[in-house]
């Protein structure tokens, strides 16, 4: 049921979320800006039937960059699937289908709002059975393709049964070019008449080349016959045919078969996402959780990856497009290729709609990818966007869910002070804060200051100072690192297992304010993240926040100085 499901999990972004019941059927596809406050809404309030909630069983979602998108995914895959409760609730009205009615003599291509029954239209893919083909969310959509199809293959629009339908002379439509005129035998005959209904088909399933062939060659024989009336209902065919192939191109990027494959790791959290593109059309999205070594390179993920999951699968598209490209992709190309006797390309996209849905699959990757980190490690609330970006990109393990800042403050060299200041999941926490006054190195010697905090911080490991952070960001570059990361590891050669080991892993990165380079411990080259990068906009506020709090606490011990000396001076 929808009510034993833990929402808290979803996302709050813009989005299509899929109801399924046990047996993995689509029951319900819908759309939201917010994809967790509309599914606790539809748990609150009973948007639709009880009978849906009390089969839905699982909830899988792809997020989008906003409403827009979320609609037009929404409309693709309910096309692609059906569901059964969509037709039945969205709106109170039912979707437009177009009707071929192959199980009559002479077949009729018409709109209808009744919908098909079990199996007919559907799994049913006799010569002899109905077909539908939609739903459309516009009835305008259907009409369009109707009135194309009456212009490319013109079948017959009238309502006389197929047994009735004997006429001496045709009627105005076949005049206009607008029917074959299955009524006079003279002039098209039941065999002739369902040829064309077949191509209809096939026309409504995607394959507009080949139909095209076989009016061409219609045309010539109606020529060559002397049937010119006939030979020009095939030419007009093909013109239209040919517009409506070009207006159909523009909203497609190709008919080809696409997956996108996206790559996340956050912490010891690794995820890929496939997004599935068929006939230009994005239908559907999967997500896979991976075991590996957290030095293993992305793009060896990758191409580990792909050969187990396509070795069983059974779709396998003509190319693979992926956010890194993976190792030996040429042996994959080869192997991909030899599965379906069909060239399969690897590719990784640079520019334009293709890299667009590659940061789609990325995005939902990271989703996943924290929200099991956040159950793995106990975290209650979501993880913000800077720790995760901050995360993935500078490659940390654990996430910086807790950051410890510090800084050194002083006046030439008097009053040093330090503060140390604490963020988790992006958000200041001051019950934790602490001041340090500089007790050691003198004259202004901020990199001894540094050693010496760090040091004093590190040397305490009860609840005086919290639990030991994620990460530790020194203000100032890499030599201030240097000193900070040699006081630790010196704390951590005087205690036992498995803290010393833990501590020898302590993350600790500096943050210069100059050009806003990162340093990492250990390396002498910096990291550039754009002003604009999340993870780097939290550092700067570790930072900042930081330094605000070292300089209040030196001025406090200024103040107190005055006041000391006005006394004794009194």
């Amino acid at each position: 049921m929808l009510s034993s499901i833990d929402l808290g999990k979803f996302p709050t972004n813009p989005g299509v979320y899929l109801m399924k019941n046990a047996d993995e059927e689509i029951l319900y596809i819908g759309k939201a800006v917010n994809i967790q406050s509309r599914l606790r809404s539809h748990a609150a309030n009973g948007h639709v039937s009880q009978s849906l909630y009390r089969q839905v069983e699982s909830v899988d979602f792809i997020m989008t960059e906003n409403e827009l998108e979320a609609l037009i995914l929404e409309l693709l895959l309910i096309k692609e699937h059906l569901p059964r409760y969509n037709v039945q609730l969205k709106d109170d009205k039912r979707y437009p289908f177009l009707k071929l009615t192959l199980d009559e003599k002479f077949p009729r291509l018409y709109l209808t709002r009744t919908l098909p029954g079990k199996g007919e239209g559907r799994a049913t893919r006799s010569a002899r059975s109905a077909r539908y083909f939609g739903p459309f969310p516009h009835v305008y959509e259907a009409r369009t393709l109707l009135r194309t199809l009456q212009e490319v293959l013109p079948l017959r629009t009238c309502k006389i049964p197929s047994g009735d339908l004997v006429l001496e002379r045709p009627c105005l439509e076949f005049e206009m070019h607008r029917c074959l005129a299955p009524c006079v035998a003279d002039i098209c005959n039941e065999e002739e008449y369902r040829d064309v209904a077949l191509k209809v088909l096939k026309f409504l399933s995607g394959d507009h080349k080949s139909v095209g062939q076989v009016l061409e060659k219609w045309m010539q024989e109606a020529a060559e016959n002397l049937s010119f009336e006939k030979a020009a209902i095939y030419r007009d065919a093909l013109k239209a045919l040919e517009t409506f192939r070009q207006r159909q191109s523009i909203s497609m990027l190709e008919e080809d078969s696409e997956d996108y494959l996206a790559g996340v790791r956050l912490g010891d959290i690794t995820c890929v996402v496939i997004l599935r593109r068929r006939s230009g059309s994005l239908r559907g999205s999967e997500h896979y959780f991976l075991e590996d070594e957290a030095g293993t390179d992305m793009s060896e993920v990758l191409s580990a990856f792909i050969t187990q999951h396509y070795e069983s699968c059974p779709e396998i598209p003509r190319r693979l497009l992926c956010s890194v490209l993976p190792s030996s992709v040429e042996t994959l190309e080869m192997w991909l290729t030899s599965l379906i006797a069909k060239k399969v390309e690897v590719r990784k996209p640079h520019r334009g709609p293709r890299l667009k849905l590659i940061d789609l699959a990325e995005k939902n990757a990271e989703f996943h990818a924290a929200e099991r980190y956040r159950k793995g490690h106990g975290t209650k609330r979501r993880l913000s966007e800077g720790v995760l970006r901050l995360g993935a990109d500078l490659g940390l393990s654990p996430l910086p869910v807790r950051i410890e800042g510090f800084d050194i403050s002083h006046h030439r060299g008097e009053e040093a002070v330090a503060s140390m200041v604490v963020f988790e999941n992006g958000m200041p926490k001051k019950s934790d804060y602490r001041k340090f006054k500089i007790k050691t190195a003198t004259g202004g010697d901020d990199f001894r200051s540094m050693h010496e905090v760090i040091s004093r911080r590190f040397r305490h490991q009860d609840e005086t100072f919290g639990p030991l952070p994620d990460l530790v960001l020194i203000d100032g570059g890499p030599v201030q690192l240097s000193f900070a990361h040699q006081a630790m590891l010196a704390v951590a050669e005087n205690l036992e297992d498995p803290l010393g080991s833990r501590m020898t892993r302590q993350q600790m990165i500096s943050l210069a304010k100059r050009e806003e380079e990162i340093f990492l411990a250990g390396t002498s080259d910096p990291i550039v993240l754009d002003l604009r990068h999340p993870g780097l906009q939290l550092l700067m506020q570790v930072r900042d926040e930081s330094h605000r709090f070292a300089i209040g606490f030196h001025r406090q011990r200024k103040s107190a100085d005055r006041k000391t000396s006005a006394t004794g001076t009194g």
